[in-house]
């Protein structure tokens, strides 16, 4: 075989595999329901790498947020796609809300361990506890040995302060109205009631995220 027959045989094999990766992403944008899910405000940048991002947008006084936790976990156990990375991003619409999205960025700074969040949720949502407060979030993180003056350094922290203004945007790009919500690689957002049910939101994610990565 000539020299010039490789390299046209290569050619044709490359022309090949992009009509077909296009095809393939064609066939996925159809798949998915465009009722269930719309495209965000403003286009995100993603922090996940080569993984597609599937973000949470959610606030820890959301009833609504706190009884999705068990589906949200079931689905990063059992149902995510191996192609994606979850995460969590506090909403922020008010400044009633500022609190508790900076509490979650101070576990964070902190390294708490997982069990901390649920912890969270608990307190304000079965034992109907308030936490708004540094004296009550001091006292709160007290039980997963962190004293004042780590609470307090980490909360002030330019780390934390830097991560409460990406939120605040994000929730302005996001376009959504309510949490929670599902962002999709910073292009795409659903929730339980364009989903039309929490079965299906996780259903239109995984979706979602195949048409994300074709279009990548």
């Amino acid at each position: 075989m000539t020299s010039a027959t490789q390299t046209l045989r290569a050619s044709a094999f490359a022309l090949v595999a992009t009509v077909l990766m296009a095809c393939q992403g064609e066939t996925i944008a159809q798949t998915v329901d465009e009722s269930r899910y719309q495209a965000v405000n403003k286009e995100m940048t993603v922090t996940t790498g080569d993984k597609i991002e599937v973000a949470e947008l959610f606030w820890f006084g959301c009833g609504h947020c706190f009884a999705l936790e068990p589906g949200i976990k079931k689905w990063k156990q059992d149902g995510i796609p191996e192609n994606a990375e979850f995460k969590k991003i506090p909403a922020i619409f008010s400044a009633r809300w500022e609190f508790h999205a900076q509490a979650f960025y101070t576990m964070q700074a902190l390294g708490v361990p997982e069990e901390a969040y649920d912890g969270f949720f608990r307190k304000l949502h079965v034992e109907r506890k308030q936490i708004n407060n540094m004296s009550q979030l001091v006292d709160f993180l007290a039980a997963y040995d962190k004293n004042e003056d780590a609470v307090k350094s980490a909360f002030n922290s330019f780390d934390v302060d830097s991560k409460m203004r990406a939120a605040k945007k994000i929730t302005r790009d996001s376009g959504a109205r309510g949490v929670p919500a599902i962002v999709v690689d910073g292009k795409y957002l659903t929730n339980q009631q364009l989903s039309g049910s929490t079965d299906g939101m996780f259903d239109v994610i995984n979706q979602l995220v195949s048409k994300a990565a074709a279009e990548r």
